[in-house]
């Protein structure tokens, strides 16, 4: 579908075939809102009618996008139809899940969902699917040091792509990380004009002293569109960092997980990339800390052995 090859890295949807030379006007802002916010790793959706009878005020195929700002482009008929649609829409960016939405109006009540109704008198009925279209998640390191390498090891291996940026040479030379989709070498403080950083941008602060952390755990929490801060570090000094920050204005929210890591158990750097990298694939991938097992319990004498 259009949302499927909107969310691979680096594509760009091509103009619509058929229906004349040029798309009108209406398509070709969504087409470019689309493809803008999957460029910038803005979440959004694709609505489109997959079905129309009888008299709507759009026709099979109209589409239209949506973020989770609530920012739109195109139509698929306004009115109730688009107003829910569009609500219906941003609860779907934000469960990871399609939605098919069914309309009447036929003058009576319809109820849409649960909670909403709607009542119009265009006299036909139509059906809209919403397509949730999330970018591809990536994990920026801050600090090229042990940790960072052990974890780009790590996202190699599970295909997880990374970026890393450092003020050192040799912790973002491309022999350290080969594989890395960026190496930024430049000063901390000057992380919003050397990087850009997405809402599929899960960062990681790791760099080589407390002074280099706060300048990074500064300049990534003002940058609202990120969705995930994990910064390495005692209970004590992310406290020391924390109130720092806030005191200079600079504002600390749920976004910040710190100190990083599920609880996995361990001290070499290998296993704390291993508890990094846990955690942002469970935030990523909306999992749970729940065990996958059967619990199985010894059988009792003449039982047959099962689950618990």
């Amino acid at each position: 579908t259009d949302a499927t090859r909107a969310a691979t890295p680096g594509f760009v949807l091509p103009p619509r075939r058929g229906g004349g030379p040029r798309l009108r006007e209406v398509e070709c802002m969504w087409y470019e809102a689309l493809n803008r916010w999957a460029r910038a790793g803005d979440p959004c959706a694709l609505l489109t009618i997959i079905e129309a009878d009888g008299s709507t005020p759009r026709g099979l195929g109209s589409k239209m996008v949506v973020n989770l700002e609530g920012k739109s482009e195109g139509s698929i008929g306004g009115g109730p139809v688009e107003q829910i649609s569009l609500q219906e829409a941003r609860k779907a960016i934000r469960e990871n899940r399609p939605l098919v939405l069914r309309f009447s109006l036929a003058g009576d009540d319809w109820r849409v969902t649960e909670e909403k109704v709607i009542r119009a008198i265009c006299g036909g009925t139509l059906t809209v699917l919403i397509e949730p279209v999330l970018p591809q998640g990536e994990i920026v390191m801050f600090g090229g040091g042990h940790i960072a390498h052990k974890l780009a090891l790590l996202c190699d291996g599970v295909g997880m792509p990374y970026r890393v940026f450092d003020n050192r040479a040799e912790y973002a030379s491309p022999e350290r990380f080969p594989n890395a989709r960026e190496r930024v070498l430049a000063e901390y403080a000057e992380i919003p004009s050397k990087i850009e950083l997405t809402g599929a941008s899960y960062c990681v602060i790791m760099t080589h002293g407390h002074v280099h952390d706060e300048a990074c755990l500064g300049a990534v929490m003002q940058n609202r569109v990120v969705p995930y801060v994990g910064m390495i570090g005692s209970a004590n000094k992310v406290k020391i960092l924390v109130d720092n920050l806030r005191s200079a204005g600079v504002p600390i929210d749920d976004r910040l997980y710190s100190p990083v890591g599920l609880a996995l158990g361990g001290k070499l750097p290998e296993e704390i990339a291993l508890s990094i990298l846990a955690e942002i694939k469970l935030l990523m991938g909306r999992g749970s800390l729940a065990h996958c097992r059967i619990v199985w319990q010894a059988p009792l004498p003449g039982e047959t052995p099962g689950p618990g």
